[in-house]
């Protein structure tokens, strides 16, 4: 059976990524081209994501005749909530974030990873709950790779009612398909357009979990994209652990401080980003 014949109701998590670009295209081919009412594909907005993210996720609609849901973290009357936004009116300053930060009273962090739980799973899942069709449970598909085993295995649903689902794992697809894929859609001119064509600049920008790598070179040529996680840090919000994204590390103005007047440092090869399910 084709594991991209989703198991209906389902929802495709589409990050705005080649990965998951790939598996919904996919996807469409399983389902004769057109998806079927009960499959639907959601984009949850953190607000800090690159620019050209925002734009291959539209490309991506309306080159494939695909609805797209543009989902946001909210709170309302003090409670979690969401909302549902279009291209045109969807945050680029990290305003949901910044409303998870205030609501938490502390930042997310290596070992407490609310902001994937908040700003993208539970968003999902409030979001599904909207739909008649998905109350009882439904088929989350996801972006990840055959090459990506530890991912697969430790991947575990938010609620009762998700059923996680990775087909690109049983399909065996790797980075080495997506690769060659978005190869051959490149040349009618359609692509993610990220700064040095890899994942550098992928979702949320400066997200602590990328290496010091990816970070120095975000600071040294887009430093805008390191500012909001420094002044995030600049809040104090709480004098214990949860003032900074990571302990083990200089606080982000200190980053692009340095990084200003020194410039990058020639980290070793091997230090890789730390896992975590916002995909690519």
């Amino acid at each position: 059976m084709n594991p991209y014949l989703l198991d209906r109701p389902a929802v495709v998590s589409f990050s705005g990524g080649r990965t998951s670009g790939f598996m919904l295209w996919n996807i469409l081919q399983a389902f004769g081209g057109k998806l079927p009412d009960e499959v639907l594909v959601c984009f949850q907005n953190t607000g800090l994501e690159h620019e050209a993210t925002y734009a291959f996720v539209e490309r991506v609609s309306e080159e494939w005749s695909v609805p797209i849901h543009w989902l946001e973290y909210r709170v309302t009357d003090g409670e979690h909530d969401y909302a549902e936004v279009t291209p045109a009116t969807a945050s680029r300053k990290g305003e949901p974030f910044d409303a998870l930060i205030q609501k938490k009273g502390y930042l997310p962090n290596p070992r407490s990873r609310i902001c994937t739980t908040n700003l993208k799973m539970r968003t999902l899942d409030r979001h599904l709950k909207t739909q008649p069709a998905f109350l009882d449970g439904y088929t989350n598909a996801v972006g990840l790779r055959y090459d990506e085993p530890r991912r697969v295995h430790r991947l575990k649903a938010d609620n009762a009612r998700e059923e996680m689902a990775c087909p690109m794992y049983k399909a065996r697809h790797t980075e080495e398909d997506v690769l060659a894929f978005w190869r051959r859609c490149a040349l009618f001119g359609f692509d993610l357009d990220l700064p040095y064509g890899n994942n550098t600049f992928g979702n949320c920008v400066g997200c602590f979990l990328k290496s010091k790598a990816k970070l120095e070179l975000i600071a040294e040529t887009q430093p805008g994209h390191i500012e909001w996680w420094a002044g995030a840090e600049a809040l104090k919000i709480t004098d214990g652990p949860g003032g900074k994204f990571r302990l083990d590390r200089e606080p982000y103005a200190r980053l692009l401080e340095r990084v200003r007047e020194q410039g990058r440092f020639d980290w070793p090869e091997e230090e890789a980003d730390a896992p975590c399910m916002c995909h690519d």
